[in-house]
């Protein structure tokens, strides 16, 4: 499968993952003073709320943690209550 590579920013989106209707990508730019970054991402190409940072281990680190979190917002939980 063929997947277009994304850049924003001169980022190239290295990795993602989605939850919800949000999707956390981490962009790498080697020329960048921080050439780092996880941002959140609506549609495929609406970045918001960067985090940069040296290190891709940093970056990882931030998006687990955004990932977390979004797992707990009520509009990410499925309802998983039995009715009898």
């Amino acid at each position: 499968m063929y997947t277009e590579t994304r850049f924003n920013q001169g980022y190239e989106i290295i990795e993602s993952c989605s939850i919800g209707s949000k999707e956390i990508v981490i962009g790498h730019h080697p020329k960048a003073p921080n050439p780092y970054v996880c941002w959140y991402c609506k549609v495929g190409d609406s970045y918001y709320q960067g985090w940069y940072c040296n290190t891709l281990t940093a970056a990882r680190e931030k998006l687990i943690g955004r990932y977390q979190s979004e797992c707990e917002m009520p509009y990410n939980q499925h309802n998983t209550a039995h009715r009898e």
